[in-house]
């Protein structure tokens, strides 16, 4: 069968959002098969002609979400001309851009966020890249390795809860470098004006009653 027709591409689709349905209600362990074709109304026969098993329909998921934070993170963040802004603006510009990309994917995330095998952890992968990223804009700081990884570490937690808790309060675009730069400064690694404007606006921020 030829997996370039339009046809094939749409059915691939309907498995694919069948999975996100299924893992809205149920997890990951106990998803199968048959859940996902009965949320597809397709056939067994259906499912086997475009997917092995349940692994890799969210493998799939998991590296068309990573392939779209790479596009947002090669193409459309230099996009707003970061070679004029500081290393700290950028920063807070990619973790804006961050927050809105699990906003705008927020099913398909929430749907792989918490399976962890061999060939799916969405949160390493991202904290991998996050960590060389966050490097390559502060080569100069003391201590860059374990700044490196606390701030990688910190970024997906918030982004985890943000994603499992549909009613959380973190909601404001500067929240989470907030919470993340204010953190760091409290453990003594920071870059000290950074650092100092985003406690600042920390303190400012209005929590919902």
């Amino acid at each position: 069968m030829d997996k370039n027709t339009p046809t094939y591409r749409r059915m691939d689709k309907v498995i694919l959002n069948a999975f996100i349905e299924v893992s809205q209600e149920i997890p990951f362990e106990s998803i199968t098969v048959q859940k996902i074709t009965d949320a597809a109304l397709i056939s067994r026969y259906t499912f086997y002609m475009h997917f092995h098993d349940k692994y890799e329909v969210a493998e799939r998921i998991q590296d068309d979400l990573y392939q779209e934070f790479i596009h947002l993170i090669q193409k459309e963040i230099p996009a707003i001309d970061a070679t004029k802004s500081t290393a700290p603006d950028y920063q807070q510009t990619l973790e804006v851009a961050i927050f809105e990309f699990y906003r705008k994917h927020a099913a398909q995330t929430q749907s792989i966020i918490n399976i962890h095998t061999e060939t799916i952890d969405f949160s390493g992968r991202l904290k991998t890249f996050l960590a060389q990223n966050y490097k390559s804009r502060f080569p100069n700081h003391e201590n860059l390795d374990l700044e490196a990884m606390l701030y990688a570490n910190m970024s997906m937690t918030l982004a985890e809860y943000y994603i499992n808790n549909a009613n959380s309060s973190i909601t404001n675009k500067s929240m989470i470098s907030s919470y993340i730069y204010t953190f760091l400064y409290a453990i003594g690694i920071h870059d000290e004006q950074l650092i100092q404007k985003e406690y600042n606006r920390f303190l400012q921020i209005k929590y919902p009653k």
